[in-house]
């Protein structure tokens, strides 16, 4: 995407650069790996990425060095790979929570950020990461997210700025 670096930049953490809506869905799946794979073969299906297999070997890798949950409900699974032309995001809503997630604070994950990025989009990835984690950290944020009822809306409270 041509405006992908100033999606980053200045503050702001503005998804429409890499999130579509159909990225954003709301699930009823009950593990760590049925959320991973329907957010695996989601991006899969977008331009930017080029192997379906690399992504989910990327992504259960990356899994197995330490798990991707945050903590706060929250999980951004993120890979590098030269099989990625440029950052993509897909997105998952679980309102009934994961339990076996292995979050940092043990708490059910209800949101999980799929990152894929080129592997030379180093500094890029870093503020996308840095950016969603602290606006993710806000409550309000947050608690507006975990309320939304459908794929739309939480697709338009994900690219609010």
């Amino acid at each position: 995407m041509a405006d992908s670096v100033s999606s980053v930049e200045g503050g702001e953490c503005n998804l429409a650069g890499y999130l579509t809506g159909d990225r954003a869905l709301l699930l009823d799946v009950h593990s760590k790996h049925e959320v991973l794979d329907r957010l695996i073969d989601c991006l899969a299906g977008s331009p930017e990425v080029a192997s379906r297999e690399e992504l989910a070997a990327g992504v259960y890798e990356r899994e197995k060095l330490m798990s991707t949950g945050i903590g706060l409900g929250i999980a951004i699974p993120h890979v590098r790979l030269a099989s990625v032309s440029d950052l993509a995001v897909a997105a998952a809503l679980v309102p009934r929570g994961i339990d076996d997630y292995e979050s940092l604070d043990s708490m059910p994950v209800r949101l999980v950020l799929l990152i894929a990025a080129r592997s030379d989009q180093h500094a890029e990835y870093l503020r996308l990461l840095s950016r969603l984690s602290s606006k993710l950290k806000d409550d309000c944020f947050r608690e507006r997210l975990f309320a939304c009822g459908s794929s739309a809306e939480f697709y338009a409270q994900l690219i609010e700025k």
